[in-house]
């Protein structure tokens, strides 16, 4: 039996989940009949590789602060970013904690990284302190948020310029105001990371493309303009090729994918030379390696005010950690 080599490697190189029926396929064919080509052995061993550089990013964690808030809704993208419309629900004040060089509890929020299909491209489950729950506010007044068994972890695969840091929860009970919740169980919090390099690198990329695209813009007013104002049917021909290529490269010069990057957004200096997206997701799924992501909203992390409440958190933390 032979597996067209072009669908494990698209398998390998997204988060598609394939059909049940190709699962099954999979999965119980004998392993001796697959046949894998080289070339897509080479790629998969790529996708499956880890950053060298993770364990070091994650343990430069230690004792991090992150103040959270999160914005809970029906949600629509947007170019790349959530957008929450309808009813929602607000949870300020969450103050969390990462420690790096801290392992999380055995009976930790499973985590999409560690727990899932590739642990490899994970640092593995690191300890999350939620020194302060946070608080929202319904029609009885001010209500806290009871979030258990937090852990977090860094994802960053070999060769990627970005990774993600993402934290995980189990909500005892459901928390809802009107028609936005966060359902009782588990739920993720995610945010883009690059290093300062890798950064900058896609700034230059995108600024590139932008100029490309511009140029191309400009190029295809131009001669669709000439084309209506010229009579002569051969030049009309010639200025419609000309618009036709400008569009091309207009598509070609990449520039709608670097749109939806959140590269020009507020970042949050991490150590070890690292920059966090301000801008994050909130998302739960069900229990299963390809069980449906359900988007919730959009979390907002903040570093410009933690140092006034740097001696609060150390109280509390003390008093967790006697």
């Amino acid at each position: 039996m032979k597996i067209s080599a072009l669908i494990i490697c698209t398998i390998g190189a997204t988060a598609v989940a394939p059909s049940s029926a190709f699962l099954s396929l999979i999965f119980t064919a004998p392993l001796h009949h697959l046949t894998i080509s080289p070339p897509c052995q080479s790629r998969l061993a790529t996708v499956n590789k880890v950053n060298p550089s993770l364990t070091k990013y994650a343990e430069a964690q230690e004792d991090a602060m992150l103040k959270i808030h999160l914005d809970i809704g029906q949600v629509e993208m947007k170019d790349g970013k959530p957008l929450i419309t309808g009813n929602r629900l607000g949870i300020d004040n969450l103050l969390l904690q990462l420690r790096g060089k801290e392992s999380a509890s055995p009976k930790h929020a499973s985590l999409p990284g560690a727990d899932g299909p590739n642990p490899q491209l994970s640092s593995g489950p690191k300890s999350l302190v939620v020194v302060n729950q946070g608080s929202y506010v319904d029609l009885a007044g001010t209500q806290r948020v009871n979030l258990e068994d937090g852990a977090w972890e860094m994802i960053w695969r070999s060769n990627a310029r970005a990774g993600a840091l993402i934290c995980a929860f189990n909500l005892a009970e459901e928390v809802k105001r009107n028609d936005a919740a966060i359902p009782k169980g588990r739920f993720f919090l995610t945010f883009p990371l690059w290093t300062s390099e890798s950064l900058q690198d896609l700034r230059d990329r995108k600024a590139k493309a932008e100029e490309k695209a511009t140029e191309a813009i400009e190029r295809h007013a131009s001669e669709v303009r000439m084309m209506q104002e010229t009579n002569n049917p051969l030049m009309k021909a010639l200025h419609f090729r000309n618009a036709c290529k400008a569009h091309e490269d207009l598509d070609y010069s990449g520039y709608r994918s670097y749109q939806k990057m959140p590269l020009e957004r507020d970042m949050i200096h991490l150590e070890g030379n690292l920059h966090l997206c301000s801008l994050g997701t909130i998302w739960t799924k069900k229990e299963g390696w390809f069980a449906d992501h359900e988007l919730l909203g959009s979390a907002r992390a903040f570093q410009d005010d933690l140092a006034k409440v740097t001696g609060v958190a150390d109280k509390k933390i003390s008093n967790l950690h006697p």
